[in-house]
């Protein structure tokens, strides 16, 4: 399962960054673990369609911002609506050697109501 961050696009005093894992398909969120941090939620996400790019390399500032920008213009060309958010995806462990990480970027299409 990846690890995704995210930068928080909520209207709050605290703009910060969010970490989440996604679990298996399967799983049942009653028989999740339950977190020992108050500051760590469990919440159950409604069903969302998004694009995607995948790369691989460590998924650093500069090159994360520039497969945004590239998936953000293939959005636009096909006419496509995105959300502000973006989230980086990372799959793997971070002393995995660069080269070999695969990463994704994901933006939530925006859908008209």
């Amino acid at each position: 399962a990846p690890v995704i961050t995210a930068q928080t696009v909520e209207r709050s005093e605290s703009a910060g960054w969010y970490v989440s894992f996604v679990m298996p398909s399967g799983s049942a969120f009653d028989h999740m673990p339950h977190p020992n941090d108050s500051q760590v939620r469990l919440r159950e996400l409604d069903t969302e369609t998004c694009v995607a790019k995948s790369f691989r390399g460590t998924a650093t500032d500069e090159l994360s911002r520039k497969k945004v920008q590239e998936l953000r213009t293939s959005a636009s060309k096909a006419k496509i609506a995105l959300s502000d958010e973006t989230r980086i995806c990372r799959f793997d462990p971070p002393f995995k050697p660069g080269f070999l990480q695969y990463n994704e970027i994901v933006i939530p299409i925006h859908l008209r109501e």
